[in-house]
């Protein structure tokens, strides 16, 4: 077998021992990854979804004798198939995720540390399981849609919800087994992205853009709980994220201070999020704190869009750049929605919320490229034929 000569510090990084094998994969022109075999290592997805899946199969049948419905069960509805979808398979599910997220905790130590991973526990819990909860329900009403008031015998309602219940367990544990800093952003973009576009088709006033965008979480919305969720469980993602990068940061580059007050800063804007879910815009002492805790998200992303080069002063400058473009961007918006009254307030929370989330995934994918997408120069030597025979 060929053998290779790694650098020191490489060695060291992919914790490797003496005559231990590494694989090249990714063959390119010109690049290629090397990654360490991990002999232990498999993808447990195709093998240990089964044991949930008929598990959660058998607590179906029960529940429909329980509920007195064991020959037809509705596809929608309050005791339907839908239903049991959404609680008992995610339920299953979930307690899925959480047992492998659990069992793989020491490899989870090489890629976080081990504090990183138990403050982000329940915030990626949560996320994944409003994720499946929100796919689920979009699914049954598009498919109650389709196939409006049918019904399924016992063995067919079964074999149905088996499926389902099959490729939540499966997925739960593919993504324990793919987990990443980017499966976390992705989860962040579909947490906000989702519950936001899920709270508007559901909320039960097709005219809510008239008042403003806080409507979708005030007692007039019948999805209000579904949008403050959204808020309070993109507001944890966040801030886990944002630990876990400054955390790895300050490991690799040492600690500063400019970068203790942006995480401080940004810490701050996501709990003033958390809050807005947790106190609804309803009448009385209510609308007042939750104006105040919109302002003070204003404030805390006013002061790290206008001054990232100060908190990050060796940042890419596309940074920088983007930065101050966004900033104009919501001056202007703001410019044509109070003094021009050309936009309505709803169009301006949506754009300038837009706008500042855009910035965040910017600041968030600058941050990621700065602690893993550093480059390092090595000289390459060649062995002859009969130098590798030598040896």
């Amino acid at each position: 077998m060929d053998k290779i000569h790694l650098p020191k510090e490489i060695y060291e990084r992919l914790d490797l021992k003496e005559n231990e094998e590494i694989e090249i994969v990714d063959l390119a022109a010109d690049s290629f990854t090397i990654r360490k075999i991990n002999a232990r290592k498999s993808d447990k997805a195709p093998k240990w979804f089964i044991i949930p899946t008929i598990i959660s199969a058998f607590i179906f049948i029960i529940f429909a004798f329980v509920l007195k419905h064991p020959h037809v069960i509705a596809l929608s509805g309050n005791e339907s198939l839908a239903t049991a979808v959404i609680t008992i398979a995610n339920a299953i599910g979930m307690l899925t995720f959480i047992s492998a997220y659990f069992s793989r905790r020491k490899e989870f130590y090489k890629q976080m540390t081990k504090r990183s991973y138990w403050r982000t526990f329940a915030t990626v819990t949560l996320s994944v399981l409003l994720i499946v909860i929100l796919a689920s329900m979009g699914l049954f009403w598009f498919l109650g849609q389709i196939f409006y008031g049918v019904s399924f015998g016992l063995f067919t309602s079964t074999l149905i919800f088996t499926i389902f219940s099959g490729i939540i367990n499966y997925v739960m544990i593919f993504v324990v087994d793919t987990f990443s800093i980017n499966m976390m952003v992705t989860m962040l973009l579909v947490v906000s992205i989702g519950g936001f576009v899920s709270s508007m088709a559901t909320n039960g006033n097709q005219y809510w853009w008239q008042r403003n965008f806080s409507l979708l979480g005030t007692q007039a919305s019948r999805s209000s709980w579904q949008f403050n969720l959204t808020l309070i469980v993109s507001a944890a993602l966040f801030a886990a994220l944002i630990d876990y990068i400054f955390v790895s940061l300050r490991q690799k580059a040492g600690s500063h201070y400019r970068q203790n007050i942006l995480q401080v800063l940004l810490t701050l804007c996501a709990i003033s999020i958390a809050l807005v879910g947790l106190i609804p815009n309803d009448p009385g002492w209510m609308h007042i704190a939750h104006d105040i805790v919109a302002q003070l998200i204003v404030l805390f992303m006013a002061i790290s869009i206008l001054g990232i080069r100060w908190f990050l002063p060796n940042a890419d400058p596309n940074l920088y750049r983007m930065s101050y473009f966004i900033v104009g961007l919501i001056l202007i918006s703001y410019v044509l929605w109070h003094p021009i009254h050309y936009l309505t307030l709803t169009a301006f929370e949506i754009l300038s919320f837009s706008l500042s989330f855009a910035w965040l995934l910017l600041l968030v994918n600058t941050l990621i490229n700065m602690l893993w997408n550093t480059k390092k120069i090595y000289k390459v030597s060649l062995n002859s034929i009969g130098e590798k025979s030598e040896k």
